[in-house]
């Protein structure tokens, strides 16, 4: 199910457990000028990414897949006051949207802003790691690539989170939309090596798109 159909459920959730200020309401505003509000994780999503940030007490959190800073701004409200996130995009002209809009939040310092090509962006940060968690949440067909980044460069104990991980539906053959076998078939490894306990622990929570959540063993 595409966030632009959700479910009473999502709305229900949104409404109870959601929580925005101006600063991510001029985010949230942004992505719907572009079209691509349906690609942002909702505020409850959210809200769950603000919790894993504080139970795990993380401090040092990268994000592939920026798009208008919203789930970015919401790790940087959860970190400690020298946390970090590094934020990945190809989209230079978003980034700058986004920071324009956060550059008077007192989180803004919290965010590096890295352009460019995912795999090759990830290259240039490992020297910072290793890292607490990292939320991935872009291109579905790199997943597994992203994962195996995350082996190598996320701490023992660290926390990997994903947003669709169902793939909309074509995980499980329930979808209206048209994706390449490739892409199907990484997703669903990627899924699998998460639930492999010889490298990992965590579980597939059951949004309307599928958060992962997983510890690196």
């Amino acid at each position: 199910m595409s966030r632009n159909h959700k479910s009473k459920r999502s709305f229900y959730l949104d409404q109870t457990f959601g929580c925005e200020d101006h600063f991510l309401q001029s985010l949230r505003q942004a992505a719907r000028a572009e079209g691509v509000e349906r690609m942002q994780i909702s505020s409850y999503e959210a809200r769950i990414l603000q919790f894993l940030v504080r139970v795990s007490k993380a401090q040092k959190v990268v994000e592939i897949g920026t798009l208008y800073a919203y789930s970015a701004m919401h790790i940087a409200q959860a970190l400690p006051e020298e946390g970090l996130i590094w934020t990945l995009d190809r989209s230079s002209e978003r980034h700058k949207i986004s920071q324009k809009l956060l550059e008077k939040s007192k989180e803004a310092k919290k965010i590096r802003w890295i352009c460019g090509t995912a795999l090759e962006s990830l290259k240039s940060i490992e020297g910072f790691g290793p890292f607490d968690m990292i939320f991935i949440d872009a291109d579905k067909e790199p997943y597994l690539q992203y994962l195996y980044w995350a082996e190598k460069n996320l701490k023992p104990g660290g926390l990997l989170t994903a947003d669709n991980s169902f793939l909309f539906g074509a995980v499980y053959g329930e979808t209206d939309r048209t994706f390449k076998e490739e892409t199907i078939k990484a997703m669903k490894e990627f899924n699998q090596r998460l639930a492999d306990t010889s490298h990992w622990q965590g579980a597939l929570i059951p949004t309307e798109e599928g958060l992962t959540v997983s510890l690196k063993q």
